[in-house]
C-alpha cells in the first residue's frame, strides 16, 4: 500500500524551494537597487524599468490565459490584488527610502508582513500555528530586529516617520495580497501575469506624463536596462511567481516567513555587490533569522525523530 506522506512532503519541499528563490531573488533586487540609486537612478525610474520588463514578459501569459476575465481572475480581484501587490506597493515601499535609511525599511517592511499576515492567518484563514511556528516567527523578528539595530539608533532626519509610515502602509498591502492570495487559491502563473501587466498600464503614463521623456532620455541607459531586467524580470515575475507558489504550498503562516529573511540575504548579499562588510550585530541577527527558519519549518524536530 502506498504511502501516504510523499505528496504532502512534496509540497512542502516544493514550497521551500519556491520560497527560498523568493527570498534570493528579493535579495539580489534590493543590492541592485542600491546600486543604481548611487548609479543616478530614482526610486521611479526603477519602479517604471521594473514593470516595462515585467509587464513585457507577462504580457504574453496573460494574453495565453485570457485578456477579457483576466486570466479567469476577473476585473474585480484583479485590481484588488494589482493594489495590493503591484506598483502602489512598490511605490509606497521605494518611497519610504526617500525619508528614511534603508535599515528602518530593513527592520519595519519584514517584521510588519510578518506579525500581520501571521495575525491574519490565524484569524480569517483559520491556519493553525504550532508553538514551533510562533517560537521561530519571534526568533526571526528578534533577529531582523538585531540587524537594523545600528540603523535605527543612527540620527535619521525630522521627516524619517514619514518613511516609516511608507514602509509600514506597504508592508500592510503585500500582507493583504498575501492572505487573499492565500484565500482565493489563484495559481502563481496568472496572478503575477494580471498584477504585472496591470502595473505596467498603471505606471508607464504616470511616469512619462510627469517625468517626461527629457527625464528619461537623460538617465544611464545601460544602468535603467540593468534594473529593467533584475527589478522587472526577477523581482516582478520569477520570485513574484515563486512566492505566490510558496503561499499555496505552505500556506500564508509559513511562506511569509521567507521575505523576513530578506534583511539577512541581503547583508550576505551586499558583500560582493556593494562591498559592506556586515558588523557583529548583524552577523548575530543573520545567525538568529537562520535558527528562526529552522525551528518554524521543524527541521529540528524532524531530526530529532530520525
Amino acid at each position: 500500500m502506498a504511502d501516504p506522506m510523499p505528496p504532502r512532503v512534496t509540497r512542502e519541499h516544493w514550497g521551500f524551494l519556491c520560497g527560498s528563490i523568493m527570498a534570493l531573488g528579493a535579495s539580489l533586487s534590493f543590492a541592485a537597487a542600491r546600486a543604481g540609486i548611487l548609479g543616478g537612478l530614482g526610486a521611479v525610474d526603477m519602479i517604471f524599468a521594473r514593470y516595462v520588463v515585467a509587464g513585457a514578459i507577462m504580457l504574453p501569459l496573460l494574453l495565453r490565459y485570457g485578456v477579457r476575465d483576466f486570466a479567469g481572475i476577473g476585473l474585480r480581484r484583479s485590481l484588488i490584488l494589482t493594489a495590493l501587490g503591484g506598483a502602489p506597493f512598490a511605490l509606497l515601499q521605494t518611497g519610504g527610502y526617500g525619508f528614511a535609511p534603508l535599515a528602518h525599511g530593513a527592520v519595519i517592511a519584514p517584521s510588519t508582513v510578518t506579525i500581520v499576515s501571521t495575525i491574519g492567518a490565524a484569524l480569517f484563514l483559520r491556519e493553525r500555528l504550532s508553538r514551533s511556528h510562533l517560537a521561530g516567527a519571534a526568533i526571526v523578528l528578534a533577529g531582523i530586529f538585531l540587524i537594523g539595530w545600528d540603523g535605527l539608533t543612527q540620527p535619521s532626519g525630522e521627516r524619517a516617520w514619514l518613511g516609516d509610515l511608507l514602509f509600514f502602509a506597504s508592508s500592510v498591502l503585500w500582507a493583504g495580497f498575501t492572505l487573499l492570495l492565500r484565500h482565493w487559491r489563484l495559481p502563481a502563473l496568472q496572478a503575477t501575469a494580471v498584477v504585472a501587466v496591470l502595473s505596467f498600464v498603471l505606471t508607464t503614463p504616470l511616469y512619462l506624463g510627469i517625468m517626461g521623456m527629457a527625464h528619461l532620455e537623460a538617465l544611464p541607459l545601460g544602468m535603467l536596462a540593468f534594473q529593467g531586467l533584475v527589478q522587472g524580470g526577477l523581482q516582478g515575475a520569477i520570485t513574484m511567481i515563486a512566492y505566490s507558489q510558496a503561499v499555496i504550498f505552505l500556506g500564508v503562516s509559513r511562506a511569509v516567513l521567507f521575505p523576513a529573511i530578506v534583511p539577512a540575504l541581503s547583508v550576505l548579499v551586499g558583500i560582493p555587490i556593494v562591498g559592506e562588510i556586515p558588523g557583529g550585530l548583524q552577523i548575530g541577527g543573520l545567525c538568529l533569522v537562520t535558527l528562526g527558519l529552522m525551528t518554524t519549518v521543524g527541521l529540528f524536530r524532524r531530526l530529532g525523530l530520525r
